[in-house]
C-alpha cells in the first residue's frame, strides 16, 4: 500500500509533468505563429527587381507598322507573380517612334523611363524633351504618359514650342503629338504686333 509520501512524490512529479507539457506546447505554438508571420510579411515585400540589363535597347509594337524604339544605359524589371510589372529605364533614355521602320520625328528623351505594364502608363523624369517634328517641342522635368489615351500631363515647369512661338508656365496637359496642349499657369513674356507706320 503506498504511504502518503509516496503518493505526494506522485502527484508532485504528475504536476511537473504537467507544466513541463504546457511550456513545450506553448514554445510550439508561439514558434508556430512566428513563421506564420515572418511568411506573411515575406509575401508582403515589395518585390524586388528580377533582372538588369545595360547598354539595352527595346522595340514596343503600337502596330504592326507603328513601333517605339527605347535606348537606354540599363534597364531594370521589377517581376511579381511571375509577371511583368514595371520596367526602369536610366541613363540618357531615348524613344523614336518608328514606321514601317523608320523614324517619323516624334520622340522623347528623359534620365528616366518608368514603364507600368499593366495600365500602360509611362514616367518620364529628369531633363524630359518630347520632340515632333523640328518645329514643337516641350520640355519639362517630369511628366506622365497614358500610351491608352495618347495625353501626357505634368504638374511642373513647362515650356512648348510651337512653330516658333515660346509659351512656359506651371503644370500641363497635352496630346503626345502636341496637336492640343494646354498650360495651366502661363507665365513669360509675349511679343505684341506692333502696327505697321504709314
Amino acid at each position: 500500500m503506498p504511504t502518503r509520501s509516496d503518493v505526494g512524490s506522485t502527484s508532485a512529479s504528475l504536476f511537473a509533468s504537467k507544466h513541463a507539457l504546457l511550456f513545450v506546447l506553448g514554445v510550439v505554438v508561439a514558434s508556430c505563429r512566428n513563421d506564420a508571420q515572418d511568411v506573411k510579411k515575406i509575401r508582403s515585400a515589395a518585390p524586388g527587381p528580377s533582372s538588369i540589363q545595360y547598354g539595352i535597347t527595346v522595340v514596343y509594337s503600337d502596330t504592326s507598322t507603328v513601333q517605339w524604339r527605347l535606348k537606354a544605359r540599363e534597364l531594370e524589371e521589377v517581376r511579381s507573380g511571375g509577371q511583368a510589372e514595371r520596367e526602369v529605364f536610366r541613363g540618357n533614355v531615348s524613344a523614336v517612334q518608328l514606321h514601317n521602320g523608320k523614324p517619323t520625328g516624334r520622340s522623347l528623351t528623359a534620365e528616366q523611363i518608368v514603364r507600368d505594364v499593366r495600365k500602360q502608363v509611362w514616367f518620364l523624369s529628369g531633363g524630359v524633351t518630347v520632340r515632333q517634328g523640328t518645329r514643337k517641342s516641350l520640355q519639362t522635368e517630369s511628366l506622365e504618359w497614358d500610351r491608352k489615351t495618347g495625353k501626357i500631363l505634368g504638374s511642373k515647369w513647362v515650356e512648348i514650342n510651337d512653330e516658333g512661338q515660346t509659351l512656359s508656365g506651371t503644370g500641363f496637359e497635352a496630346m503626345e503629338d502636341l496637336s492640343v496642349y494646354t498650360i495651366f499657369e502661363v507665365s513669360g513674356q509675349f511679343d505684341e504686333q506692333s502696327p505697321q507706320k504709314p
